[in-house]
């Protein structure tokens, strides 16, 4: 793909996204630019990644395939009101501003543009993690597959309905939160049993990798793998049993619907 992609902020989620287009040679450097008012940061991108980073990206925009909105909700009425002068037709725009729906992109920058909404996952270095997708009506075929092109760089990719954006930002986007934290007490738990943080930190990595893969390969239940590995009396339903006393699952589930609850409630 050789196409002019253009982002608008140069921030975390901005480099995160080209470190994987540039490494999954979905683009080349030379074909990227930042619009970012941080003359340090325009320096760190360009020296970092090779692409073009400036503090007025105004010509490459003109020329650009995709424009990528990557800054704060509050930012984008600054960032569209430049956009609408100088995108072309059928230039793609691209925004991850959160909890900025099509409909006020489409105010912002036009009616007639050619608009996709993306929630991006941050584990997208790894390759793995889901990203959403939504496409205003303007989207054709093939701008569609433009989009998922790039995003797919990220790893995967799931298709929702925008009012579905909320709930997948909690669960899926900060989900890697429960997954590190449960990693991080567990590792602790390993240096309570007696093991060296070194050792209890190699052991849970690889425990975590196991079980995804297993999960990943055969399709199984989480919940019947459990099963096989409670034997009657045994080691490993004694610390099944706590979990259930202690309310794991209760505040796994808490938690997940308090971040939904949150997410719902960016305007």
């Amino acid at each position: 793909m050789s196409k002019k992609i253009v982002f608008c902020g140069g921030g975390n989620m901005a480099e995160g996204i080209i470190r994987c287009i540039i490494g999954k040679k979905t683009a080349a450097a030379e074909d990227i630019t930042v619009s970012e008012m941080l003359p340090a940061r325009c320096e760190y991108l360009k020296e970092t990644y090779g692409v073009t980073a400036v503090t007025d990206a105004s010509s490459a925009i003109e020329e650009a395939a995709m424009v990528i909105i990557a800054v704060l909700p509050q930012h984008v009425p600054s960032v569209t009101g430049v956009l609408k002068k100088l995108m072309k037709e059928d230039t793609v725009l691209m925004s991850i501003a959160a909890g900025v729906k099509l409909e006020t992109l489409e105010e912002q920058v036009g009616a007639g543009k050619k608009i996709v909404r993306i929630m991006p996952n941050t584990l997208g270095q790894s390759g793995n993690g889901h990203s959403a997708v939504c496409f205003n009506a303007n989207m054709n075929d093939e701008d569609k597959a433009f989009a998922l092109q790039v995003l797919e760089s990220l790893g995967q990719t799931i298709t929702l309905p925008e009012n579905k954006f909320g709930e997948f930002t909690a669960y899926s986007c900060s989900g890697p939160m429960w997954l590190y934290q449960m990693a991080d007490t567990l590792i602790d738990a390993g240096v309570y049993a007696g093991f060296s943080r070194s050792d209890a930190r190699a052991m849970v990595i690889k425990n975590m990798l196991g079980v995804a893969m297993i999960l990943d390969e055969t399709g199984d239940e989480p919940k019947a793998r459990v099963s096989e590995m409670c034997s009657p009396g045994g080691v490993t339903i004694e610390g099944y049993k706590s979990l259930v006393d202690e309310g794991f699952a209760s505040a796994v589930m808490t938690s997940v619907d308090k971040a939904v609850k949150k997410a719902n409630a960016i305007k």
